[in-house]
């Protein structure tokens, strides 16, 4: 049956999933309680260059090296803000760029609504080579909360 605007929808969703029960890990942090993470982003990309000769339509690609850039979001609480060791979110290698950075895994999983861990959606990501580029504080007049924000560069992702 179609609704007032013609959509021909089932009106029961298929699922509903919660981020109540939902978690996130990062690092060697199995247990993120007291971090705060309001938010987290990571970007990996590969530069592709179109290449054409003269007198030709023949087309040819030349790859370029993938790069990674992520971010994360949190209000202080808990735990102090970033110090690069320590209960922070980024070891101390992620502060030096000589040290190659550091390896960041995130796992994280939003379950359905009242459903099992086998009806679990999960993705596991490992970053390498991860180095902290940014450090941010800010706070709003429309409350006292400190949120922290740190942007990172890293050279390698795999899924798990």
């Amino acid at each position: 049956m179609a609704d007032i605007y013609g959509y021909k929808r089932n009106p029961k969703p298929r699922g509903v999933f919660s981020s109540e029960d939902s978690f996130l890990t990062f690092g060697s942090v199995s247990n993120p309680i007291g971090y705060m993470i309001q938010s987290w982003g990571a970007n990996y990309q590969q530069q592709v260059q179109e290449l054409f000769e003269i007198g030709s339509s023949a087309l040819y690609w030349m790859k370029g090296r993938p790069q990674g850039t992520g971010q994360m979001a949190r209000v202080l609480g808990e735990v102090a803000a970033d110090t690069g060791g320590g209960k922070s979110l980024f070891p101390l290698e992620a502060y030096d760029l000589c040290e190659g950075g550091a390896l960041l895994n995130i796992r994280a999983a939003s379950p359905p609504c009242g459903g099992t861990d086998a009806a679990r959606q999960e993705v596991s990501i490992s970053m390498d080579g991860c180095v902290v580029v940014n450090i941010g504080f800010s706070v709003q007049v429309s409350n006292t909360l400190i949120n922290e924000s740190v942007a990172f560069r890293f050279a390698y992702m795999d899924l798990t």
